[in-house]
């Protein structure tokens, strides 16, 4: 069996570190194609969020981590 680990963090810290409005980026996530819950198993990366949502990362931003949409 293999087993993976990703670096994680949850869309709110995200946002805060990115200076992203959090109720913008929830409601972008909603009308998008992305389906989530109320569990913490629905990861996104950060460039894939960044075009979602149309918005910049800041430079040096690191790519090496996943954004977890769970409540």
């Amino acid at each position: 069996m293999d087993t993976f680990i990703y670096r994680c963090v949850n869309l709110q810290d995200f946002c805060d570190e990115v200076d992203w409005d959090y109720l913008d980026t929830v409601d972008i996530l909603l009308d998008s194609d992305i389906s989530y819950g109320t569990n913490d198993d629905t990861l996104v990366r950060p460039d894939t969020l960044s075009k979602l949502c149309d918005k910049e990362l800041p430079e040096n931003f690191d790519y090496d981590l996943m954004i977890s949409l769970g409540c």
